[in-house]
Parts: C-alpha cells; structure tokens; sequence
C-alpha cells in the first residue's frame, strides 16, 4: 500500500475565508502546513484590526493594540498627533487610555486640559475615546457575537471594510469567518465570553509562528492552484453556495466559470483525489444543513470509488454512516408541504424567503429559495429543509 508524505498532499478550498478551520486543525494536530497566495488567517489586516479592538475592550491598558486601532479605520489622527499625544501622556505620567479619557471628558466639558494637537485631532481621539467606553460598558451585557456586531459598526470597520477597493468580499468573508469562530463562546456570561475567545485566538497564534518547511501540507485555493499538481488533492466544500459559489448561482455564465474552477481542481491531483462536503457547516455567520455540490452529481459513477462500512454495535451513528436503506426511506418520504413559485416561506436558519422554484430530484423535490441580500439564493432539499409556509 503506498504511503503519502504531507509534502505530496494538498487542501484545495473555493474562498480565502475557508482556510481558518484547516489552520486551526492543521495546529491543533501538530501538523505543519504552507498557506500558498495568500497570508495566513489570524495574519489578515482585517482580522488584526477587529482582533486589536476585541483585545483593548478586554484590557483598556493594552497600549499595543490601542496605537494600533486609535486611526482604523482613519479618523483624522496622523502619525505626528500621535507620537504628540504619547509624549503628552508620559509628561503627565498617565497612561495612554487615561489621556484619552482624559481629552474625551475635556470634549464635553469644554476645558483647555489637551495635548498640543490639531483640534481635529482632539476632536477624533476625544471621540475614539467615547467609542471604546462604550463598547467597553457593552462587553459585560452581551454576547461575544454581538459585541463584535457592535465593534464593527460602532468602530466604521465594517463601512471601511465594505467601501474599500481593495477585495471588499473577500476581506468582509474572513470577518464573517472570525465571527462564526466566536459563536461557540456566546453561551457564557459576558465578559467571560470574551476573555475565553482572546485566550482560544492566543493559543492559536502562538503555535502559527513556525516557518514552513519542504514536508508541509499545501493549503491552498481553487484559483492559486493552477498550473500546480500533487500526488493527492482534497477538496473541501463541495457544497451548493461554496462550490459553486451563492454569487455564481443567477448567472449561467459565472457558473460555468465554477465549473471550471472545480475541473481545474480535479486535474491537479495526480495519483488521489478526495471530494469532501460537510453535511451540516457553521461558515460566515450562518449554520446549518447544506445540499451537496452539483458537480459531484456530474462525475460519472464509474469514476467515483468510496468506502462502505457496516455499522457495528459500537460504531457512532453518524451521517457518514447511514445504511442504504435508511437513506432511501428517508428520500421516500412524502414532502411535508407542497411548494410552488411565489410562495412565501420560513426556515429556521434562514429567515423567510421566496420560492422561485420547486422541481422533482429523483425522490425528493429541490426547491430554490430567494432569502435576504445576507443570506441569498439557497437550494434545498424538501424533505430535509425545516420550512414552513407563510401566510400573510
């Protein structure tokens, strides 16, 4: 049986957004790994900026991340007002978010008790002061989840972020992705939320400082992988909305253009090919069942070899693992609702949309629902979809 080193093998994903999970597994297994084109996960601008945020509400005396967020997005506190504002603070013996209290509080009141500056910049550090009060107040009442929401917004990141030039998606995608890996800490009472979700990301980067070296695992995206080959590829995300993408799925053109990218995929693997899907994905602010990819539909059976295990007594009953003929009663079943273009519905993930199709798969009906700009066209499985009709 021929064996593999982790040089030979590559993770080939659609979007940048997904190689957070790989990172994260890849550390937590001790296995090294080498991010092609692109920079790793928790290294991303926008990830550093939100994390610098996340990491002075928690400690207002982090003087680190507070020089690194006082003018992100700008706001009107150039390099000289700063390094100005410092001196200010060491002059007077205060530290850094003391100062910045203390020009905030002269703001309102009116007084003269501010450094030499522009009054510009008063006005903004003055302002990024009453920002990180707040938000600092709203850390011990909400959710971690939440809390970022309101960092985001309060902070103009998520206006900088979807304004800016410079791949507004992509970058939008991985602060969806960091929100998704703070949800498992929305459960404990603020603020412990918080410092448990600092104290996980700490971990994390600690570990990713390693160099790379030639025995690494190749992590990768569908777009960077052309050209290149391995002896064994694994896709992940075969998954309606991931491959192919929700934004290729109203235009004939661009999901050709998917279809490709998958192909070229395909091709990149010389010896190995897996296709893997998740059966259920918590990605990018939202959770729940997914509908595997199209493309695994139209790979000729002949060329699809996989495993099937029996179930034994102390075999965990999972998804991977369902008997054939359960999974047949299950696509037997009559759908609960019957379904037809312009009908209104809501389902427990994703809100309430509108049906633009409804036909027949084999046993089962597949139905195309409009849901809101952030959730998007999703296709669906009657049988399985919690959906319910709405009636105005």
């Amino acid at each position: 049986k021929q064996t593999y080193k982790l040089g030979d093998c590559a993770v080939m994903y659609r979007i940048n957004a997904q190689s957070r999970a790989l990172e994260e597994a890849c550390i937590q297994q001790g296995i090294q790994y080498r991010l092609v084109g692109g920079v790793r996960f928790y290294q991303r601008r926008e990830i550093k900026d939100l994390m610098g945020y996340m990491h002075l509400i928690h400690n207002p005396q982090d003087e680190v991340n507070l020089t690194r967020v006082i003018n992100v997005p700008p706001r009107g506190i150039g390099a000289k007002s700063l390094k100005d504002f410092i001196n200010w603070c060491r002059n007077n013996k205060i530290s850094l978010y003391e100062g910045i209290q203390r020009t905030y509080e002269s703001k309102i009141s009116g007084s003269q008790d501010t450094p030499a500056i522009s009054n510009r910049a008063v006005s903004s550090i003055g302002n990024f002061g009453e920002i990180i009060q707040s938000l600092v107040t709203l850390s011990n009442r909400v959710p971690i989840t939440e809390l970022i929401d309101q960092v985001l917004e309060q902070s103009g990141l998520r206006q900088s972020i979807q304004n800016s030039d410079d791949n507004p998606t992509e970058r939008w995608e991985n602060i969806l992705e960091l929100k998704e890996t703070a949800r498992e800490f929305d459960s404990e009472t603020p603020p412990d939320g918080l410092s448990s979700f600092l104290e996980r990301l700490a971990l994390v980067a600690e570990v990713d400082s390693y160099e790379d070296s030639e025995d690494s695992i190749t992590l990768i995206t569908l777009h960077q992988a052309k050209g290149l080959e391995f002896p064994v590829v694994f896709i992940v995300g075969m998954e309606e909305g991931l491959l192919p993408h929700s934004r290729s799925m109203e235009n004939e053109l661009e999901l050709e253009e998917e279809r490709r990218l998958c192909y070229v995929g395909f091709t990149r693997a010389e010896r190995r090919l897996y296709l893997l899907r998740a059966f259920r994905r918590g990605f990018m602010g939202s959770s729940g069942p997914t509908m595997a990819s199209r493309f695994l539909r139209e790979i000729p059976s002949s060329l699809v070899t996989s495993e099937s295990r029996q179930l034994t007594s102390d075999q965990p009953k999972t998804s991977s693992h369902i008997k054939r003929s359960e999974a047949e009663q299950l696509k037997l079943q009559a759908p609960r609702i019957a379904l037809g273009t312009g009908d209104e519905v809501r389902h427990s993930i994703f809100g309430e949309g509108v049906v633009l199709e409804c036909r027949q798969t084999n046993e089962d009906h597949e139905v195309t629902i409009q849901f809101s700009s952030e959730v998007g066209l999703k296709r669906l499985l009657l049988s399985f979809a919690p959906l319910e009709k709405v009636s105005h």
